[in-house]
C-alpha cells in the first residue's frame, strides 16, 4: 500500500470518527436517567401562634411535622434543571400564657417547583428558582364558643434558593423560600363562618403579596452515610403571617429534623424495555 492509499484511509477513518461522535454522544444523553432523592424526615420543635380572629392573646407550645420530599434532576435546560416536590403535614399543641385554654392546629402543604443551576464545581452547587404551593388548615380555639375556628386557605408562588456543599461524604444542604404572589382566604374582623356558608362571602379570598402577608421558611439539613443508610438531621424554621380585614395572624415554628434518605430510578413505559442497563424482574 503506498502513501497516497495510506493517507486517504486515515482520513476516511477519521471522518467516520468524527461523524460517530456526536450520534454516540446523542444516545448516551438519551439513555441517562437520573435517581429521584427521596426523603422522609419528622421534625419536632416550639410553636406560637396568633390569631386575632380567636384570641388577643398569643398560643405557644409543641409543633410536630411529617415531611415527605422528593428531588430529580431533569434533562431540562440542558440537565439544569432540578425538579422538587414537599408534602408538609403539622400539628401544633398550644396554651395561652396562663395556661388555662388550649389551641391547636393542622396544617397540610403541597409544594411543586424547580431550581436551575447558576454555579457548580466538585464541592458546592448553587441553584434558584420558584415553588408553587398550596395550604389549608384550621386553627381550633377550645375557650370559643361562638367562633371556635379560624379556617386557613392560601396559595402562592414563592421564590426559591439552594445550595449544596459536600464535605467527607457529608452533604450540606440549605434552602429558603419566601411567597411574592397568591391567594389567601379571609373572613372580615368579627364575621362568622355561618353568615359566609348563607352566601355573604364578599372580599374572602384577597390578593396576597408582601402588603398583607410575609414568609419565610430556611430549611438546612445534613445528609450522613450510616452503614447502608443515609440519615438526615437538620433545622427547619417556618414563620408565616397574614394582615388583612383587621385580622392579624401569625404561625411560627422552630424545629428539629430527622429522617432517612434514598436513591431511585423510575422507568416506565418503553423505556424500561428498551433500557440495557436496568433490567426489570417484571418484564
Amino acid at each position: 500500500m503506498d502513501a497516497r492509499r495510506l493517507v486517504v484511509l486515515l482520513l476516511c477513518c477519521i471522518t467516520t470518527v468524527t461523524n460517530m461522535v456526536p450520534m454516540l454522544a446523542q444516545e448516551s444523553d438519551s439513555l441517562r436517567y437520573y435517581s429521584t432523592n427521596k426523603a422522609t424526615s419528622f421534625a419536632i420543635g416550639n410553636s406560637n401562634m396568633y390569631d386575632t380572629y380567636l384570641s388577643p392573646l398569643k398560643y405557644t407550645g409543641v409543633s410536630v411535622r411529617f415531611l415527605d420530599e422528593r428531588m430529580k434532576r431533569t434533562s431540562w435546560f440542558n440537565h439544569k434543571f432540578t425538579r422538587q416536590q414537599i408534602i408538609n403535614l403539622e400539628v401544633t399543641s398550644t396554651d395561652n400564657p396562663a395556661g388555662n385554654a388550649d389551641e391547636y392546629s393542622l396544617l397540610a402543604q403541597y409544594s411543586w417547583g424547580g431550581h436551575y443551576n447558576l454555579f457548580r464545581n466538585d464541592k458546592f452547587r448553587f441553584s434558584a428558582g420558584a415553588l408553587w404551593n398550596i395550604t389549608a388548615g384550621v386553627i381550633y380555639n377550645q375557650r370559643n364558643s361562638n367562633n371556635p375556628a379560624s379556617a386557613k386557605a392560601h396559595s402562592n408562588i414563592n421564590l426559591s434558593f439552594i445550595g449544596f456543599y459536600d464535605w467527607k461524604k457529608i452533604t450540606f444542604r440549605g434552602q429558603i423560600d419566601s411567597p411574592v404572589l397568591g391567594i389567601l382566604f379571609s373572613p372580615h374582623y368579627g364575621q362568622s363562618y355561618y353568615e359566609i356558608s348563607l352566601g355573604n362571602s364578599v372580599g374572602v379570598v384577597n390578593f396576597a403579596s408582601v402588603h398583607n402577608q410575609r414568609a419565610l421558611r430556611g430549611y438546612f439539613t445534613a445528609d450522613i452515610p450510616v452503614s447502608k443508610v443515609t440519615l438526615r438531621i437538620g433545622y427547619l424554621g417556618s414563620f408565616y403571617q397574614t394582615r388583612v380585614h383587621g385580622i392579624t395572624s401569625h404561625i411560627y415554628s422552630n424545629s428539629f429534623v430527622i429522617g432517612l434518605v434514598s436513591e431511585s430510578i423510575n422507568i416506565s413505559g418503553n423505556k424500561i424495555k428498551t433500557n440495557k442497563i436496568i433490567n426489570s424482574s417484571y418484564y
